[in-house]
């Protein structure tokens, strides 16, 4: 469900990427009267416009060589402190690999085990978590791949 694994990157420029991108609260777009039709303790900010992004666009060609990928889409997330995040299957997504840019942040949940804490993970995004409430904003750069499971993806890396 989650692997960890070491990537080089530039935390400090991804600090910088994520305060200049426009976040908006986070809407699955489904209306099913749950915590995902619109989420504003939950920011997400799409990186579409990669060029302006460097350490993002190096990272995300990284991933898509290194795991064989050609549908890996990088956002940017913030969660509020002492907010969480109920439990969800991410849609459409194979898989994911989270980068963790808060110094202090809470763990991730997968149902039926005990929270786990990481700072770079491949996720199975396909199993059911959530992210509990912590008392500092969690801060995070997702790369959701929609085309390589979670198995392939760690075989691959």
């Amino acid at each position: 469900m989650l692997y960890n694994i070491e990537l080089d990157y530039d935390e400090d420029i991804l600090l910088l990427e994520a305060e200049a991108i426009e976040y908006k609260p986070f809407e699955s777009g489904y209306n099913t009267g749950s915590f995902f039709d619109y989420a504003p303790t939950w920011m997400q900010a799409h990186v579409h416009d990669i060029k302006k992004f460097a350490e993002v666009k190096r990272l995300k060609n990284y991933i898509e060589e290194k795991i064989n990928s050609n549908d890996v889409r990088p956002r940017f997330y913030k969660q509020e402190k002492n907010t969480e995040i109920p439990p969800h299957v991410d849609i459409n997504t194979k898989c994911a690999i989270n980068i963790i840019l808060s110094d202090n942040y809470g763990p991730i949940k997968f149902t039926g085990n005990d929270p786990l804490f990481y700072k770079c993970a491949v996720l199975d995004t396909t199993k059911e978590h959530s992210v509990p409430s912590f008392a500092e904003e969690r801060i995070l750069l997702k790369f959701s791949i929609f085309d390589v499971s979670y198995e392939e993806a760690i075989k691959n890396l």
